[in-house]
C-alpha cells in the first residue's frame, strides 16, 4: 500500500512516497554515500549492525548485544577484538605510507554495506565490509580484484587492524584448525566484571573466530577477476564459532549475498520512506532509517548457534558505547520508548515487541530498584543494560534519583504496542504485569494534598535536565497518570488477583487527581511548581504535553505552551526539541512554523559525508550514531506531516 499525502516543507511541495516495496530500486543514488580520504573522525564514521552484532566501520572492536563489563556505574559494552577489520592497505587510514589518492569510500545504506575502492588504470579493487543480516554473528569482508589495463599480476595488500586483548575480557590461549583448506583461529575469553553481584554470576562468554588472513592476495595474468571471501564469526562458545563458519563457507558467494539482501530488502520494505523532488530530505530520510533499524534484529536469522535474546536500544546504537561515560555506554534509556519506539512501531510490530520484551527480559532488576527506594511495584532504572539494576553513572545521580518518569514512559510505549496491534496474548503473558506493577509504583510514588485535594509527585525531574528534585512536573505527571490508567485496565483485563478492585479504585482516583499545573493568566502549563516563565530549558518538556501525551487543552493552551517553552529552550539542545516543535506547529495549523523548525530538527545534527546522526547541534561535540534524534526526525514525518 502506498500512501502519497502532500506536505509542505521550507516552502517546496514535496510528496512523501510511503513505505518502499522490496523492488526498491538499488540504483537509487539517495541510498549511497560516498567520499575521498582522508577519513573523518571516528565519532562521524558510520556504525553497521544487525541487531547483534555492531561496529563502527573501520573500528577496532566490535560491540555483542546483550554483553557489557564493568560493576554498576561502569557498565559499557564490552570491547571486543574486531578480527574482521580487514582493510586494503593501500586505502587504510593507518597505513604507514599515508593512503593513496586512488581510494574512495562509500557507505551504501541499501545492502547495508561499507565499501572501499581503490582504482586506477590498471585495476580495480573492491572491499565490501558488512554484519550480515542473516548470519548475525558473522562480519563479511568481500574483496574483488578486476583487471582494467594491466597484463601483469596484480596484487592486493590487506591489513588486519584488531584492537587489545586484555581491555573488558580475560582471553584463553587462542586455538587454531583448519577447515575447507583453510586455517583458522578462534579467541574465548569472559568479561572480568559483572554489572550488579546480586543479580548477575557470572561474566559473559565471547568466541571470535577468524581465518588467518594473508598479508596479499593477487589474480595472475591469464586472470580477468577474482573474489576473496573472509568471515569472522563473534559467538558464545567456540563450538557455535565453529558450526557458523562451516555453515557460510559452505556457500557460493552469491548464495552468501543473497541471503544478506533478502533480509535487508525486507527491512526496506518495512522502514523505506521516500519523498520526491527533494533529494537532501530523501538522503536525510533513508539515512535515519538505516541507522535506527541497523540495531534491530532481522525478523529471521540462522538459528544454529545461540545468543542472547535482543537485549534493547541505545541513544548511540549497538556499536558505540564501549568507553566510560562516552556514548551512554550502550545503556537503555527513555530514549527507546519515547524518541524511537513510536517509528519502529508503527513499521515493524514484530521488532516493537521485542524492544518492549527487553524490559520484561530485566523486570527483576527494577522491582528490587522499587524496593530499594521504599517503593512498591517496579520502578525502572534511568540508565538499564544487562541486569535492569541503575547503571547511571557516578557523575550524574541527580538523573536517577529524580528522573522517575522511565518507569510511566515505558508503559507509555506497551499501551500503544496493545492499542496498534490489538495483541491480547501478548498482554496476558507481558502486558498486564508490567502495568500492574508500574501502577503500584506510581501509587506509593504520589502523596494526597489535603490543601488542594489533589496528588502530588514531589522530588522529580522531567526530560529537561536542568532542573532537579521538582515537584509536579507537568510530563510526569500526566504520564503517570497514564501509567495508573493503563495498569488499573489491564490488572482488570487479566483478573489479576494482586491488584484487587479497592486497589483499582485507587489507582483511578490518583490518576485522576495529579496535579497538572495551569496559570489561568498566562493560559499556559508552568513545567513545575515555581517555574518561572522567562527561565532556560534544555529540551522538550511540558510540549510533550501536545505530543506525543496528546493531552486534551484549549488550543489557545496549545499554542502558548508552544511559545512560551520554544523561546527558551537550548538552541543546541536535542535535535527531538524540534521535531516535536514541527507536530506542534502542525497541529496548529501553521505550516510555516512548522517547515522551519523541521528544517532545524535535522540540518544541524546530521555530520558528513555519512549523514550519521550527532547529539548535539552546531557542530558541538557529543555522541555520535545518536539515533535518537533520528527517532524524533522521523516522528516529526510519519506523526506529523503524513
Amino acid at each position: 500500500m502506498t500512501v502519497r499525502p502532500t506536505v509542505a516543507l521550507s516552502l517546496l511541495v514535496v510528496v512523501l512516497g510511503a513505505f518502499a516495496s522490496a523492488q526498491s530500486d538499488t540504483d537509487d543514488g539517495n541510498y549511497r554515500f560516498q567520499t575521498r580520504p582522508p577519513l573523518p573522525d571516528a565519532s562521524v564514521m558510520p556504525t553497521l549492525a544487525n541487531g547483534n552484532i555492531g561496529f563502527v566501520a573501520y573500528g577496532e572492536y566490535v560491540h555483542l548485544n546483550g554483553v557489557y563489563n564493568g560493576l554498576r556505574g561502569k557498565s559499557h559494552r564490552a570491547r571486543i577484538p574486531n578480527y574482521g577489520n580487514i582493510q586494503l592497505t593501500a586505502c587504510s587510514p593507518s597505513s604507514p605510507g599515508g593512503v593513496a589518492s586512488t581510494c574512495t569510500y562509500q557507505l551504501n545504506m541499501r545492502t547495508g554495506k561499507f565499501v572501499t575502492v581503490e582504482e586506477t588504470g590498471d585495476y580495480r579493487l573492491v572491499h565490501e565490509m558488512y554484519p550480515h543480516r542473516y548470519y548475525d554473528t558473522v562480519l563479511v569482508n568481500r574483496i574483488r580484484i578486476q583487471r582494467l589495463g594491466s597484463t601483469n599480476t596484480i596484487t592486493a595488500r590487506l591489513s588486519q587492524i584488531p584492537g587489545l586483548q586484555a581491555v573488558d575480557f580475560s582471553w584463553n590461549p587462542s586455538t587454531e584448525f583448519v577447515m575447507w583448506g583453510q586455517l583458522y583461529k578462534s579467541q574465548c575469553g569472559v568479561t572480568v566484571q559483572v554489572e550488579e553481584p546480586t543479580v548477575q554470576a557470572f561474566g559473559h562468554n565471547v568466541c571470535v573466530t577468524y581465518p588467518a588472513i594473508p598479508e596479499t592476495v593477487q589474480i595472475e595474468p591469464d586472470t580477468m577477476a577474482r573474489e576473496f571471501l573472509f568471515f569472522t564469526a563473534f559467538t558464545m562458545t567456540e563450538e557455535d564459532g565453529r558450526r557458523q563458519l562451516e555453515v557460510v563457507t559452505g556457500l557460493t558467494g552469491a548464495q552468501e549475498e543473497t541471503l544478506h539482501m533478502r533480509e535487508m530488502d525486507r527491512l526496506w520494505e518495512r522502514y523505506g520512506i521516500s519523498v520526491e523532488r527533494n533529494d537532501e530530505l530523501d538522503r536525510v530520510i533513508k539515512a535515519s532509517a538505516f541507522y535506527l533499524f541497523s540495531s534491530l534484529p532481522a525478523h529471521q536469522v540462522a538459528t544454529s548457534v545461540g545468543r542472547y535474546p535482543f537485549y534493547g536500544l541505545a541513544p548511540a546504537g549497538l556499536g558505540r558505547g564501549g568507553i566510560e561515560e562516552q556514548e551512554y555506554q550502550g545503556h537503555s534509556f527513555w530514549d527507546t520508548e519515547i524518541w524511537m519506539y513510536p517509528s519502529i512501531l508503527l513499521m515493524d510490530p514484530i521488532n516493537a515487541a521485542k524492544v518492549l520484551s527487553y524490559r520484561t527480559t530485566v523486570i527483576g532488576g527494577a522491582r528490587m530498584n522499587a524496593m530499594k527506594h521504599g517503593f512498591e511495584g517496579i520502578q525502572f532504572p534511568w540508565e538499564s543494560a544487562f541486569t535492569g539494576t541503575e547503571v547511571t553513572p557516578d557523575c550524574c545521580p541527580e538523573v536517577a534519583d529524580f528522573q522517575h518518569h522511565i518507569t510511566a514512559d515505558i508503559v507509555f510505549a506497551a499501551r500503544q504496542y496493545f492499542y496498534a496491534t490489538g495483541n491480547t496474548d501478548w498482554l496476558k503473558s507481558h502486558g498486564c504485569r508490567l502495568a500492574a506493577d508500574s501502577s503500584l509504583f506510581w501509587l506509593s510514588r504520589a502523596s494526597y494534598n489535603n490543601a488542594t485535594d489533589l496528588y502530588d509527585i514531589h522530588n522529580a525531574m522531567g526530560p529537561d535536565e536542568d532542573h532537579a528534585n521538582v515537584s509536579n512536573n507537568a510530563f510526569t505527571n500526566v504520564m503517570a497518570a497514564h501509567n495508573l490508567f493503563f495498569g488499573e485496565f489491564a490488572s482488570c483485563y487479566c483478573r489479576d488477583q494482586t491488584v484487587n478492585e479497592t486497589v483499582r479504585r485507587e489507582l483511578l482516583q490518583v490518576a485522576r487527581g495529579l496535579t497538572l499545573l495551569y496559570d489561568a493568566e498566562g493560559d499556559f502549563h508552568p513545567q513545575f511548581e515555581g517555574y518561572q516563565p522567562g527561565t532556560p530549558i534544555k529540551q522538550a518538556d511540558t510540549v510533550l504535553l501536545i505530543y506525543p501525551l496528546q493531552h486534551p487543552m484549549n488550543v489557545s493552551t496549545k499554542a502558548n505552551n508552544l511559545r512560551q517553552y520554544s523561546q527558551v529552550t537550548r538552541e543546541n539542545g536535542p535535535a527531538m526539541t524540534w521535531a516535536i516543535h514541527t507536530i506542534g506547529h502542525l497541529e496548529l495549523g501553521e505550516v510555516q512554523q512548522a517547515a522551519t523548525m523541521f528544517d532545524k530538527s535535522y540540518r544541524q545534527y546530521l555530520r558528513e559525508p555519512f549523514n550519521v546522526w550527532s547529539e548535539n547541534g552546531n557542530n558541538e561535540p557529543g555522541a555520535g550514531n545518536f539515533i535518537t534524534g533520528a527517532g524524533g526526525f522521523l516522528q516529526s514525518l510519519i506523526n506529523g506531516y503524513a
